[in-house]
Formats: structure tokens, C-alpha cells, sequence
């Protein structure tokens, strides 16, 4: 019967929060993949996880592996008998070594042709054995972003473990699982809460997970990490609601919050009224970033009040609040005389100062990274026709000058922040301010991009200009490094374009733009980078925009570079690729990119293609040339593919009746001609024989 049990908690110190989510899927993938590979079908496993206990459940096990019947392959067949059927002394060993008689053995195909081999019955283990040699393999095999070693440096691990328990049983968990993890046997004692039940708590006979968790519910450890989020948010509504506020929405600082306590305590701060006058996003970033607390608001504007998690059910003393006000309160001040001393002068004054302050050792200073950005944006403007273009001009000029401020000194994280916030101050357009304050964004794929046409422009400029200049110092991403963290620049260039969208910005033609204003940069560079973007285009239209993977290539194979236009390409192609014609049709194109490949710049010459078969494919394609280059001229590429449907019939008559590739010169170069006009109607749209074609 499958109504057994077992329940594994690792004690350790403090784990970082962001680790827990993806180990505790870690952790219920490798356990349910081991007791597969044992044989057991049908368990239920289930990870929790606080920041000092890992713990994975695993429900519905046998009371002993099932037993399990093998087939072991052995020598060749014609190795192991005779010609005349008797056995050699290689299918004696074998026959030995498995503990069988001869006469069991028989002859089975193997991958690389017949063996011999015996089936053997392997009689089930008790399930405290498998668990015990499965156990410190699956914890082993877990994943963190960074580990560390202690104690004579022998054990690697996320952090020091302290604690294993170890239990298995029916109703009950009665008996331990004798294992071992980083030095530290298994048994049935944990401790509870560090500060409310520090002493040791004794597990053996709970009454399974529910059992579990209520014995480790009265130590003050809430194990659950969804139960630690239902408690939060009722004591966060619940705190908010008595001052008048509500919450400002921050679902990630949330769930940092459960990650980081075993008991979900909340408390409420105040700061001082005064604070309020900073601007919002210094206030917000000091809350949020540096105390990790949630803000609240009144009236759609900040209050002078906050929300941090506390690690305990209650704050009896008031140390908690009294420390958290603290140092917020230290915090704020700072910000607050960083912002006056800032505003003494304009944020134009800050930009000479720039050329103290290095970009990158062989790329030059900031302020030849604001002179590259004045020119790359301002050209981006004009083929984009963004209007008036000193807007451009004026927010790129001013885009790196918060760099030297205070304010950006002591926060670096509200860099671009702050300096839409000084621009708006300094009575700067709006659009100016505007572009400054969000020319980081998107962060990352999930973020927003840019508002406004100036904020899009300098966005992409800017992260063009460092992909050039980084490329150029020779830091081109390889493998998993990346420390300058080129590739989200560069998805973030791609969703830009995409998103706002920027239709007039060919991301090949800037990206040699880009290059040139690069001193020292050689003439292969402009090549390497666009490859790169390209590459981060297909990320983004099979990650993003859900395409396939070979519909994405077809269509930046024809060509790349204006996002936008190339997105309503792989949308049209991906919704009429079903279609049956087009599989009949994606096999034809690829021969005809196969056969003009032969022989570039073949000679028209349209009197001598006198057969039925090349004449009915030369008037086709003169019928389809207008309507196919309208229908894309106009971005109707649904429409464009559907016209060049028309050409499957005529080129597989083509090609079967006529030899393209025949002994007279001038009669091959005028089918091959033919042949190149037929690709070019195609790549007007996308190249087909990228398209994987499911043959029957």
C-alpha cells in the first residue's frame, strides 16, 4: 500500500530570499525525479521553505520499493555462442557474473546489433533505505546563485547547516531516515523561532505535514510560505487601515517579505511630515531599496508612514519601530541635504564635470559618452521624425549630468531619476525632463519602456552608444559573462523599437552609426554588434511576441532591423503558415534559394524561356509583383504571403518540367533569373526555406 510518508527539513542560517522560490521547485523536481528512477509512481511532493528551514513532504510512498524486473545486456550474440550454438567462455562469465544459468540467457537487438542478456527480478528495498542514499544526492545537487564553505572548508552549501531532520512513517512520523548532509546526521529534533521558542523541539511521532507544521506553528515558525503571505497581508491591510492609508501596490518587495521571516510580523513606522516636501521617487527609493519597507498613501500621495516585516508576532518594547524609524529617519535627512545642496545649481552646471568621471578605461570619460549621445540621438530623431529635434538634442545634452550629483552619489539607483526630476525643476520642457527620468528604462523585459518619442529615442541611443563602446574596449559578452550586462541592453533597445514603437529606426544602419562615432573602433565591429542585436531580436520575438522559433528566423533572414515592421512580419507569417498550401510552398522557395545560391547576377533574358512550365512561372510572378510589393509596402503581409501562395502550383510544374541547370550557358542564366525574381517577391516578406516542414 502507497499511504506512507516521509518529511526532510534542513536547518541552516539565513538563506537569501531571493534563492528560496527556485530551490524549493528544485527541490520537488529532483525528489519526484528520484523516486521515479526508484520506481515509485504516484507521490505527491510538496516543498515549503522559511529563511532558515528547507523542508520538502512527500505523500502516497510504499512502505517498500516495488520490486523491479531488469534486462541486462551482456556480450555480442556471435561473441557469446559458437557457430554451432554453444555457448563461449564470454557468455559463461556473463552467465556467472548475473548468477544465472546459461540456458537462461538469450539473443535481443541492441543499438549496435544483437547480444545477449538475462532478465532479473530485483527485489524491492525497504523505503528508509532508498530515501537514505536518495536524500544527500537530491540536496547535493541544488542550486544557488552563490554558496559558501565553513568550518575546515571540506562542505559547499548556500549556507551552514545545523539541523537534518530526517522521518518517515504512515500516520505518524516515527522512524528516522539515516542520512548525512555536509557532516551533520539525520535525526528527529529541530529548534523553533530564534526569538520566541529558541529551544529544541522533538518531531518523532508528529502526525505527518499537518503534524509538522503545527508542532513548528506553536515553536513560532510559520513553515508555509503561502500561509506566511495570507498572515502578511491581513496584518499589512490591517495596519494601513488604522491611519487612513493604503498600501502603494509592490507585489516583488512582498515577496521578498515572506522569504525573509519564519513568523510574518508587521509594523508600522512613521517619518517626519517635513520629508514629505522631497520628491516622491527619492522618498519611495528610500523606503523601498535601502529599508525594504512598504510605503503607504493617503489621498493618492505618499504619507508619512510606513510598513516593515518583523520576524516576531509582536514589538512588546517598541525596538523594532524605534529602529526602523531610526534609520529611515537618517536615511531621509541625507536625501534631504543631498537635494538642497544639489539645487544650489542647475542640473546643466553638473555636465562639466563629467570629463572627471570614467565611462570605461578604453571607452573614455561620461563626458564623451554625452558628446556620442548628442550626435547618435539626434541623427535616431531625424530618421524616426521626431519633432522638434532640439528637444532630442536638449535631453541627451543633459542626460548623464545627474552622474555627479549628491544625490545620485549616495543613491545611485535613482541615476536618471533624479535628473528628470532636476530638469523638471530647472522649468525644462516636459518632454526633455520626461526623456532624462526614463532613459533607463525598460530594466529589464517585464519593465515599462519610455513614455514619450524623445524618452524612446534617447533609450535606444543610449544603449546603442554603450553596446558600441563596450564592443569596441573589447568587452563582448561570452558564455554566461556579461558583466556590463550588454544583452539586456540590447533587448532593451529591441523591445523599445517594437513597443513604442519606433518604425523609422533601422537598427543595422544605427548600429554603423554608432560604431563610427567610436574612436579606434574597426571596421568589423559594426558587423559583430549587429549580429548581436539580431540574435537578441529573435530572443525577443519567440520569448515575447510568442513566435516560433523558425518563423522568427525567416523573417529576420530576409532582412532585420526595423523592429517594428519585422514583428508584423512574423505575425502574419505565423498566422498563415498552418495553412496547407504553405508547406508545398516552403519546400519550393528552398530550392529556389538553393538553386540561384549556384550562381549570383544571372542575365535576364525572358525570349528564350519559351517552354509552358517556364512561361506560366514568368507571367505569374510578373502578375504578383505589384500586388505583393503594395500589400508590403502597405504592411498587409497576411495578405502578401496569401498572393505569393499562388506561385506553389507554378513552381513545382517548373520544376518538374524544365532542367534549370542545363548545358546551355544563356538558357541557365534565364531560368536562374527567373529563379531570382521569384526570391526576390518572397524575401519581401520572409525566407520560407527557414520554415521547419513537417513531411508525411
Amino acid at each position: 500500500m502507497s499511504d506512507c510518508q516521509f518529511l526532510l527539513e534542513v536547518l541552516c542560517e539565513e538563506i537569501p530570499a531571493n534563492a528560496l522560490g527556485p530551490v524549493r521547485r528544485q527541490l520537488e523536481e529532483r525528489l519526484t525525479a528520484g523516486l521515479a528512477e526508484a520506481g515509485i509512481a504516484g507521490a505527491t511532493v510538496r516543498a515549503m521553505s522559511t529563511v532558515r528551514r528547507l523542508v520538502v513532504h512527500a505523500a502516497g510512498l510504499p512502505e517498500r520499493q516495488p520490486d523491479r524486473v531488469e534486462t541486462v545486456t551482456g556480450p555480442p550474440a556471435r561473441a557469446a555462442f559458437a557457430p554451432d550454438g554453444s555457448p563461449t567462455q564470454a557468455a559463461l562469465g556473463f552467465a556467472r557474473g548475473q548468477g544465472v544459468e546459461v540456458d537462461d540467457l538469450r539473443v535481443v537487438d541492441g543499438p549496435k546489433g544483437q547480444v545477449v542478456a538475462v532478465s532479473l527480478t530485483r527485489r524491492g528495498r525497504r523505503m528508509v533505505e532508498v530515501l537514505a542514499e536518495m536524500v544527500p544526492r537530491v540536496v547535493a545537487a541544488l542550486h544557488f546563485p552563490k554558496t559558501m564553505r565553513w568550518g575546515a572548508g571540506t562542505h559547499t552549501f548556500v549556507r551552514p547547516v545545523h539541523r537534518v531532520v530526517a522521518l518517515f512513517g504512515r500516520e505518524t512520523l516515527d522512524e528516522v531516515v539515516p542520512c548525512e548532509l555536509f557532516g551533520v546526521a539525520s535525526g528527529s529534533t529541530t529548534v523553533g523561532h530564534r526569538v520566541m521558542a529558541p529551544g529544541d523541539l522533538e518531531l518523532a511521532g508528529v502526525a505527518g505535514l499537518g503534524g509538522y507544521l503545527a508542532a513548528l506553528g506553536r515553536a513560532g515558525v510559520v513553515v508555509d510560505q503561502e500561509e506566511r503571505r495570507r498572515r502578511l497581508a491581513g496584518r499589512v491591510e490591517f495596519l494601513a487601515a488604522e491611519v487612513g492609508c493604503t498600501v502603494r501596490p509592490d507585489p516583488a518587495l512582498v515577496d521578498e517579505h515572506v522569504e525573509l521571516v519564519e513568523y510574518p510580523g508587521v509594523v508600522r513606522g512613521a517619518i517626519a511630515e517635513r520629508f514629505l516636501a522631497l520628491p516622491e521617487d527619492v522618498l519611495v527609493t528610500t523606503l523601498r531599496h535601502h529599508q525594504k519597507c512598504l510605503v503607504l498613501e493617503r489621498g493618492g500621495r505618499v504619507a508619512p508612514f510606513f510598513l516593515a516585516v518583523c520576524d516576531r508576532a509582536d514589538d512588546p518594547e517598541g525596538h523594532v519601530v524605534r529602529g526602523n524609524e531610526w534609520v529611515a529617519g537618517a536615511r531621509l535627512a541625507d536625501a534631504e541635504f543631498f537635494f538642497q545642496q544639489d539645487r544650489r545649481k542647475p542640473l546643466e552646471a553638473y555636465g562639466h564635470a563629467l570629463g572627471r568621471v570614467v565611462f570605461h578605461q578604453r571607452a573614455g570619460s561620461f563626458a564623451e559618452k554625452a558628446a556620442r549621445l548628442v550626435k547618435l540621438a539626434t541623427t535616431l530623431a531625424g530618421w524616426e521624425g521626431v519633432g522638434p529635434q532640439a528637444a532630442v538634442e536638449r535631453a541627451a545634452a543633459l542626460a548623464k549630468a545627474d552622474l555627479v550629483t549628491a544625490m545620485v552619489g549616495e543613491f545611485p539607483e535613482l541615476q536618471g531619476v533624479v535628473g528628470g526630476i532636476y530638469a523638471r525643476l530647472d522649468g525644462e520642457a516636459e518632454e526633455v525632463w520626461q526623456a532624462i527620468g526614463e532613459q533607463y528604462r525598460p530594466a529589464g523585459l517585464d519593465g515599462p519602456i519610455p513614455r514619450g518619442a524623445v524618452g524612446a529615442v534617447l533609450g535606444v541611443a543610449d544603449r546603442l552608444d554603450t553596446l558600441a563602446a563596450l564592443f569596441a574596449a573589447g568587452e563582448v559578452p561570452t558564455g554566461s559573462k556579461d558583466p556590463f550586462a550588454l544583452r539586456r541592453a540590447a533587448l532593451g533597445t529591441v523591445k523599445i523599437c517594437a513597443e513604442f514603437p519606433l518604425a523609422g529606426v533601422p537598427l543595422a544602419e544605427a548600429v554603423a552609426v554608432a560604431v563610427a562615432g567610436c574612436p579606434g573602433a574597426s571596421p568589423e565591429l559594426a558587423g559583430t554588434l549587429g549580429e548581436f542585436l539580431r540574435e537578441r531580436e529573435h530572443y525577443y520575438l519567440t520569448a515575447v511576441a510568442g513566435v516560433a522559433a523558425d518563423v522568427a528566423s525567416a523573417v529576420l533572414n530576409a532582412r532585420w532591423g526595423r523592429v517594428p515592421d519585422d514583428l508584423a512580419r512574423a505575425t502574419a507569417l505565423a498566422n498563415v503558415r498552418g495553412e496547407p498550401v504553405f508547406a508545398d510552398l516552403a519546400v519550393a522557395f528552398k530550392r529556389v534559394r538553393n538553386m540561384v545560391a549556384k550562381q549570383r547576377g544571372a542575365r535576364p533574358a525572358p525570349e528564350l524561356l519559351v517552354q509552358p512550365a517556364e512561361r506560366g512561372l514568368a507571367e505569374v510572378v510578373a502578375a504578383l509583383r505589384g500586388a505583393v510589393g503594395q500589400a508590403a509596402a502597405a504592411g498587409r503581409y497576411d495578405e502578401a504571403l496569401r498572393a505569393l501562395a499562388e506561385l506553389a502550383a507554378p513552381l513545382n510544374r517548373f520544376f518538374t518540367d524544365v532542367l534549370v541547370l542545363c548545358d546551355d550557358d544563356a538558357l541557365r542564366q534565364a531560368r536562374l533569373a527567373l529563379l531570382s525574381e521569384v526570391e526576390a517577391l518572397f524575401l519581401e516578406v520572409a525566407d520560407l526555406s527557414c520554415l521547419a516542414v513537417q513531411t508525411t
